[in-house]
């Protein structure tokens, strides 16, 4: 038997348009339904699940709610533990948002480093570049890097005309 005001109380709960056909569209929701599943609790339950599913998904019309019972009739589920099933198992399957046909990589977590792991990063990189104290490496870098800082509207303005980029890089020419 169809529990009409819950129907009513979750219809009204997801924001679902309301009508003059509203009542009509349920009941007629609750009879595909009731004649697919075995008892009319699990009808019940499957058109409220029906309906907080195309609430979640952003349905906002009575067809949004009945392509779900659709969906989970024609994949046989016809209660209420079988579309929970159907469901996780459809979010499994789905392969992650792609860019341009290429998966999008999945990020690992930002890392924090400790003080004694970034002065041996110090360490090593002033090593690499011929420098026998860190702090001096560290000083000579950062007096580069403003400098180059300074300078860079200068070195831009000059690549114009030579055909490359600040950073010397050849700039593509079109025909």
């Amino acid at each position: 038997m169809l529990n009409q005001k819950q129907i009513i109380i979750e219809w009204e709960k997801a924001g679902l348009k309301q009508n003059g056909f509203m009542y009509q569209d349920i009941s007629e929701m609750y009879e595909l339904v009731e004649h697919n599943t075995t008892s009319s609790d699990e009808a019940n339950k499957l058109l409220i699940l029906a309906i907080r599913a195309a609430a979640n998904n952003g349905g906002k019309s009575a067809l949004a709610v009945e392509n779900n019972l659709r969906k989970w009739i024609n994949a046989g589920a016809t209660t209420a533990l079988e579309v929970g099933e159907y469901e996780k198992q459809a979010q499994q399957l789905q392969k992650p948002r792609s860019r341009y046909g290429q998966p999008l990589r999945n990020e690992s977590s930002i890392e924090f480093f400790s003080d004694e792991q970034m002065s041996e990063q110090d360490k090593r990189l002033a090593a690499d570049d011929g420098y026998d104290n860190p702090e001096q490496w560290k000083n000579d870098k950062w007096a580069e890097f403003l400098e180059l800082r300074a300078t860079r509207s200068q070195r831009s303005a000059e690549t114009v005309n030579s055909g490359r980029t600040a950073t010397g890089q050849r700039v593509l020419q079109r025909f």
